[in-house]
């Protein structure tokens, strides 16, 4: 989970802190883990997402971290070049890298008592870099200026800064150090990283095996992916051919057929691929497709399209889907712009590797014996709780 993009996009926006908040608590409100991944559609029903054991009895008498952790808000559980990161920040993100891996992973069997030590160093990890980046900040004179501030400030209502308070503990500096996350952020990317030159953009590309793809996918097996009949696949396969001859002959076919004139192979492409294609997602991508090397895809088909010239066609590739025609399309101005901005976070990415390799960081003793899923139930039944007398105080 060592992402910073990740981290960016989530941070920070009152939307997110309720979000999570209520997801925990059962609340009704809109919920979803606050990422821009594919745990987006995680149910608000208590039951159904990770939360607190029921054995837990939450003693509002306590603060939320001492009941959680046995911590205080302000006790330094890190330091990093000198400078002391509170334990309010550390837990804030110990609990969200828990809510996340027990949103993903939790479904799977998996448990937070396996994955103790990454739970523990990516917190770290957050903490770490957000430390190094107001450091960096300050080194290069580019602290937020007073519209970042205000705009920090101004997405900052009363019920998230009282709801950060009083169900995570958090200070208002360590709120005001979240809020302002976005603006140290920015600030050092644009001090220290540039925009990529056309050869830096296409090397990168490149590095990142970035491809644009259409193809017509002829299935050789259900919707439960189980294989079609013998003389089904055959017909497919008939078909497939018959559908690779038409594209291959289609300059042949244009000088013989006054009405397809003006219609490149691309045009016919999208015809056949229209009419025959049974691929699930060609309503929602009728443009093609842009993969890169962190897209999962079944084997052969990154290969196969890897070793097109762009609007070069394919012959039928054969792959665990079925029969595929592909048509390799040039990457558009928006995918390029896209990937350059890409080019910076990941230029931003490396030097916080670098940075935090060379600082100086020490770990309060605490960290040694702070156990990750007790922490998470402890602080979601401290939530629920929490949530359940204010609501019936309402």
């Amino acid at each position: 989970m060592k992402n910073w993009k990740r981290l960016l996009a989530l941070l920070l926006s009152g939307t997110m802190a309720l979000s999570l908040f209520a997801c925990k608590t059962g609340d009704n409100q809109p919920s979803g883990y606050p990422d821009a991944d594919p745990s987006e559609e995680v149910s608000a029903n208590p039951d159904a997402n990770p939360s607190a054991t029921p054995e837990i009895v939450a003693d509002l008498s306590q603060g939320v971290l001492e009941f959680s952790a046995g911590m205080s808000a302000g006790d330094t559980v890190l330091t990093v070049n000198g400078e002391d990161v509170p334990a309010d920040l550390f837990l804030y993100w110990l609990d969200y890298n828990c809510y996340y891996f027990m949103s993903y992973y939790g479904m799977f069997g998996l448990s937070l008592s396996d994955y103790t030590n990454d739970m523990i160093e990516d917190s770290v990890y957050f903490c770490v870099s957000q430390t190094l980046l107001r450091q960096k900040a300050a080194e290069l004179g580019c602290l937020p200026t007073d519209a970042q501030v205000k705009e920090a400030q101004d997405s900052l209502d009363d019920e998230t800064r009282e709801m950060l308070k009083s169900g995570y503990g958090l200070s208002d500096d360590s709120i005001n150090a979240l809020f302002l996350s976005n603006a140290y952020y920015d600030n050092v990317m644009a001090a220290l990283t540039h925009e990529p030159n056309e050869q830096e953009l296409d090397e990168y590309l490149d590095s990142q095996g970035v491809f644009a793809v259409k193809h017509i996918l002829l299935k050789t097996v259900d919707d439960n992916n189980q294989p079609l009949g013998e003389d089904v696949i055959a017909h497919k396969k008939e078909t497939a051919e018959h559908l690779l001859t038409l594209l291959q002959g289609w300059d042949n076919l244009q000088s013989h057929a006054p009405e397809n004139e003006g219609q490149d192979l691309e045009a016919k492409f999208d015809e056949l691929m229209n009419e025959y294609s049974e691929d699930g997602g060609l309503a929602t991508n009728p443009d093609g497709y842009v993969f890169d090397g962190t897209s999962s895809l079944v084997g052969g088909f990154r290969e196969a399209a890897l070793e097109l010239e762009i609007g070069g066609l394919s012959g039928i590739v054969e792959t665990d889907y079925g029969y595929h025609i592909m048509l390799r399309l040039p990457l558009t101005e928006e995918t390029k712009a896209e990937y350059g901005a890409n080019f910076r976070d990941d230029a931003m990415n490396d030097l916080v590797a670098q940075w935090g390799d060379a600082a100086d960081v020490t770990r309060a003793d605490a960290l040694s014996t702070l156990d990750p899923e007790d922490f998470y139930n402890r602080l979601a039944a401290y939530q629920q709780a929490l949530y359940g007398e204010e609501k019936g105080q309402g």
